[in-house]
């Protein structure tokens, strides 16, 4: 009979801490019962509902109130008076907005400081996912800006499609998706590294278990599904906007709807990976990690300083060493600029090289073989 795979909890550290594991899931419907394709289907289950019950176990008090913080701010820049009733379109900048009413000015400046807000509880809230997470807001943004270039000559896209007006939002969705490509290989990449170190283990069996523990089948889910929300909600409201008076209402409601579960699927985005790899990591893509190796190591010096400096000051001094051997230094007469080597006399003037050497930076007298590096000597 085979032996047993135990989990070794020693290995697991803080993971041991965990009040459940993946395994210990089962998905809500066996695909894989009806035909084996659907075992990936099982998997994405078993994933997605672990991450949720993870959540909801250890999300605090702040985390909710960060959630409902971006929803409140959500919906203030949503719904106002100004948007429903399609606004004024021949007013533009400060013209526009002295147009405002007081109500809808103050809703706009209140949103706009609850988003600042959400911002600062997310870098506050998530040391390792800092940058990743104000890149998301911003990415959630450029997509908003897409949009509009899409719907600038074009109110119904993409009915009436034109490939020739699409080229700039295309641009920006482009730019966003690869950013996003890179956010998702820098966290796959960081838990393989992570799992190379906290868990490397001889027998293959744990290995193959701690990788599966750590699958990102149902974060990269997540993260395809917030992208693909994020998208649509940022075209729902720029389509409704884009209409002005007469707008669908339905439209409208996709837009609050998909943009309101943005929010818990953002959190969920840059909770996770830092729940699985712990606060003191940093994700990054191999090829950054390599790329920072590497000029730490051109930046550090290469090796002992070789030449002569003083033992004391460190200044450099004129010492030197002849292919013999032999130790060397500009002879010390007055007015004789010959070097004469240290045992024998200067062949100008003939005076005798000494064996000691002041240091003309800090003045220290010393065996001339001292000023010498361990490099030299040797």
């Amino acid at each position: 009979m085979s032996e047993e795979v135990v989990p070794d909890s020693t290995v697991d550290g803080v993971h041991g801490e965990m009040p459940f594991r993946l395994r210990d899931f089962d998905p809500f419907f066996a695909f894989s019962s009806i035909h084996r394709f659907g075992e990936p289907v099982d998997s994405l289950q078993c994933q997605l509902r672990f991450q949720c019950r993870l959540a909801l176990h250890e999300w605090e008090r702040k985390h909710w109130v960060t959630l409902a913080l971006g929803a409140v701010a959500f919906l203030l820049g949503s719904l106002s008076t100004e948007i429903t009733s399609g606004g004024d379109p021949m007013l533009i900048g400060t013209e526009g907005l002295q147009a405002l009413s007081a109500v809808v000015f103050l809703q706009m400046l209140v949103s706009i400081i609850l988003w600042g807000w959400f911002a600062i509880q997310i870098w506050s809230m998530f040391p390792i996912m800092r940058t990743h997470a104000i890149s998301l807001l911003v990415f959630w943004n450029l997509f908003v800006v897409a949009q509009i270039f899409y719907h600038e000559t074009n109110p119904a896209f993409p009915q009436n499609l034109n490939l020739s007006d699409t080229m700039v939002g295309t641009l920006f969705v482009l730019i966003v998706l690869f950013f996003i490509y890179f956010f998702w290989k820098a966290v796959t990449e960081t838990r393989d590294l992570h799992i190379e170190e906290y868990h490397l283990h001889e027998d293959v069996r744990l290995m193959e278990m701690e990788m599966a523990e750590h699958s990102l089948i149902g974060w990269g889910f997540v993260l395809v599904a917030w992208t693909c929300t994020a998208m649509f909600s940022a075209w729902a409201g720029t389509h409704y906007i884009a209409n002005r008076i007469g707008g669908s209402g339905l439209i409208l409601t996709a837009h609050i709807i998909t943009g309101l579960a943005t929010l818990p699927m953002l959190i969920m985005v840059i909770w996770y990976p830092q729940r699985m790899l712990g606060q003191d990591t940093i994700v990054r893509t191999r090829a950054a990690l390599a790329a920072e190796t590497e000029l730490a190591n051109a930046s550090a010096p290469s090796g002992p300083k070789s030449g002569s400096f003083c033992p004391e000051c460190d200044a450099e001094v004129p010492i030197s060493r002849n292919k013999n051997g032999e130790l060397q230094l500009p002879c010390q007469t007055q007015g004789c600029s010959k070097i004469c080597t240290v045992g024998s006399k200067c062949p100008s003037c003939k005076t005798p090289a000494p064996t000691r050497f002041d240091c003309p930076t800090c003045g220290i007298n010393a065996p001339i073989l001292d000023f010498i590096s361990d490099v030299e000597a040797w």
